[in-house]
């Protein structure tokens, strides 16, 4: 009696890979990626010649924080902890006492605000070594953009009883003319070694 071979019908991947590929483009269509890291915020010009071509700056309008390959942090070549940059930088923006080794204060008027004394040149450079840790650099850019949005914060108050966030865009707007954010960064051009003490 003869025996009969079942053979195996071919089988056609063709269906197979375009049902692959429509769910690979489902689940890349679908699904959310996270847009919450980074940092969001608008840098002023990265050099301190376009700064001054730009401004004509002095020296008093121009403060600087720098931050070491050891990780520590410096204003003017003095050495400051972190908790202290918010309130030096606050004193150096607003000049609060009209000092003349601090910004130069000139009367502006403002829509929204009306007549306000601001110091509109003052300039807060970062000086950042390439050998300093990325937290390092985050926690004193948190510290200088928290002085800003604290004055900002007081400006709101003074002006029309609210916080800043709670101002209509127009306010915002006027408040961000009166104390405009400006940081600008670059990279140390000190030379150091990592592994040097400081003294």
């Amino acid at each position: 009696m003869p025996r009969f071979k079942r053979t195996i019908p071919p089988f056609n991947a063709t269906s197979s890979a375009d049902i692959a590929f429509i769910l690979l483009l489902f689940f890349l269509l679908s699904g959310s990626l996270s847009s919450n890291t980074g940092i969001y915020r608008h840098l002023f010009p990265n050099t301190n010649d376009q700064l001054k071509k730009k401004i004509d700056i002095e020296k008093r309008n121009f403060i600087t924080f720098s931050i070491d390959g050891n990780n520590a942090v410096f204003m003017e070549d003095e050495p400051v902890k972190l908790h202290e940059i918010r309130d030096m930088a606050k004193t150096f923006i607003a000049n609060p006492d009209n000092s003349d080794y601090l910004p130069e204060k000139q009367e502006i008027e403002i829509p929204e605000l009306g007549l306000v004394t601001i110091t509109p040149h003052a300039v807060i450079n970062m000086e950042i070594s390439r050998m300093s840790s990325y937290q390092t650099y985050i926690s004193v850019l948190g510290e200088l953009s928290a002085a800003y949005d604290e004055l900002r914060n007081e400006l709101a108050n003074e002006r029309f009883n609210k916080s800043f966030e709670h101002l209509s865009n127009e306010r915002q707007s006027a408040i961000r003319e009166a104390i405009p954010l400006r940081i600008a960064e670059k990279e140390s051009e000190r030379k150091e070694n990592a592994n040097e003490q400081i003294p």
